[in-house]
């Protein structure tokens, strides 16, 4: 138990790392989702 919690430590920086890429590219994948409609209807 306590490596794993070591581990867990050990990689809380990369895991916020991966979660702020996971978010961006959401956010990123919305707003795509939002213009190609009206790139579609021009």
């Amino acid at each position: 138990m306590r490596e794993v919690n070591i581990m867990i430590n050990f990689n809380d920086k990369k895991n916020r790392k991966v979660v702020s890429i996971v978010l961006i590219a959401v956010v990123i994948l919305l707003i795509v989702a939002m213009v190609l409609p009206m790139m579609m209807i021009r």
